[in-house]
């Protein structure tokens, strides 16, 4: 018999039949299941309701697409038509005003991991930027936040950094569900299109997401397992590098590297640093593609130790830090476009946060940078409690 705790989202405790005789649209992907894997889609041509458009987020509907990558034109769902909310420019992210005119409720329901990078809470909250515009009915349905209630960081920035991949002022790690999340965006921006959530059932706020009876799916080519989601809102600094963040291997956000460098000298460099909650493995590897594509890389891989004491993007500055130690700045950071912008250093996008920036760049020291982010941390509670909808 499981030990693991019962769970629903708030797809499987939603009535169904309360959007009879409305249009509906959905903004979902391949995560948008039910605990016994029934797609959304399904669910309700199933319950008879009249689905009319398929809106779907970075990476399209099923995870083809790699990051970055436009999606295109997706095929169709039951039938339905399905429309990319991630194309070749910026301007695809917003939806076209038409596609308001098919229909009277949109319903969204994605599997979030925690993280204020991950695009697609992004992708909803332009969509309701838009929702205020030409209003129509929101229902979120409400899902776990899979690496729990803890949270990290500094408070984004977003008049000088805002992006995909930073586009809600939240922290590095947020500790919100995606209801969470959306109530909190809604009533930042004092919106008042129709809005509601789905919530959740069974979940406990400081909790895991294998710790329940309901299936893992990787949420994107490169979010494969829960360790990687975990390390996830520290991993992706790594992007705003050059070295390989494992892309294009089957241990994405778990690996660091670059070619021509020892693994076990950055092993030894990596030690000293004493950082809680991870060990490092000296390994060489080969992406298959993305950065360092086809080449024979030096690094380590990035073990999860202690899911408790770890702070990812406490590690991953420092992990960073050490590789520019050992490599230097020259050719060291991304210097083309992220995210549709080219006017901003990817790494100082990602980190969101001039203070916390200029320490990076500066090489402050780990204790320095753990006092000012927990001098941020402090004012976490006072700013979400009032939108936090479960203990």
């Amino acid at each position: 018999m499981s030990s693991r705790k019962q769970l629903l989202q708030g797809i499987d405790s939603f009535d169904f039949s309360s959007l009879k005789g409305r249009r509906v649209a959905v903004i979902a992907n391949y995560t948008s299941i039910d605990k016994n894997g029934v797609s959304l889609v399904e669910k309700m041509v199933n319950s008879g309701l009249n689905v009319t458009a398929i809106f779907s987020p970075e990476h399209g509907f099923f995870p083809v697409a790699q990051d970055m990558e436009c999606v295109g034109t997706e095929n169709k769902i039951n039938d339905i038509p399905v429309f990319s909310l991630y194309g070749n420019s910026v301007e695809t992210l917003t939806p076209k005003e038409e596609f308001f005119d098919l229909f009277d409720t949109v319903v969204y329901d994605i599997q979030d991991i925690g993280s204020r990078y991950y695009t697609y809470l992004a992708t909803l909250a332009i969509f309701m930027d838009k929702l205020q515009e030409i209003p129509r009915e929101l229902i979120v349905f409400d899902r776990i936040n899979p690496i729990g209630g803890a949270f990290e960081g500094s408070l984004l920035d977003d008049t000088n950094y805002k992006s995909f991949v930073g586009y809600v002022p939240l922290f590095h790690r947020h500790g919100l569900t995606s209801g969470e999340i959306a109530t909190y965006y809604y009533k930042l921006k004092k919106y008042d299109f129709p809005f509601k959530v789905a919530r959740l059932q069974g979940w406990q706020r400081h909790s895991f997401a294998d710790e329940y009876d309901y299936p893992w799916l990787p949420t994107s080519p490169n979010m494969p397992t829960l360790d990687t989601a975990i390390l996830y809102p520290g991993g992706c600094l790594l992007e705003g590098t050059e070295l390989s963040e494992g892309r294009g291997t089957t241990m994405p956000f778990l690996l660091a590297g670059t070619h021509e460098l020892d693994p076990f000298k950055l092993k030894k460099e990596l030690d000293k640093e004493n950082i809680p909650g991870i060990t490092f493995i000296p390994m060489e590897f080969r992406p298959m593609f993305q950065k360092q594509a086809m080449k024979r890389c030096g690094g380590v891989y990035i073990a999860l130790s202690d899911r408790e004491k770890v702070r990812p993007l406490r590690a991953y500055i420092t992990i960073i830090q050490v590789f520019r130690k050992m490599l230097g700045d020259t050719d060291f950071f991304r210097a083309k476009p992220y995210e549709f912008i080219d006017k901003i250093p990817a790494i100082d996008l990602l980190l969101g946060d001039k203070t916390l920036i200029d320490m990076f760049y500066n090489f402050a020291s780990s204790s320095e940078i753990d006092s000012y982010l927990r001098k941020c941390e402090e004012s976490f509670e006072e700013q979400f409690k009032s939108v936090r909808l479960y203990d």
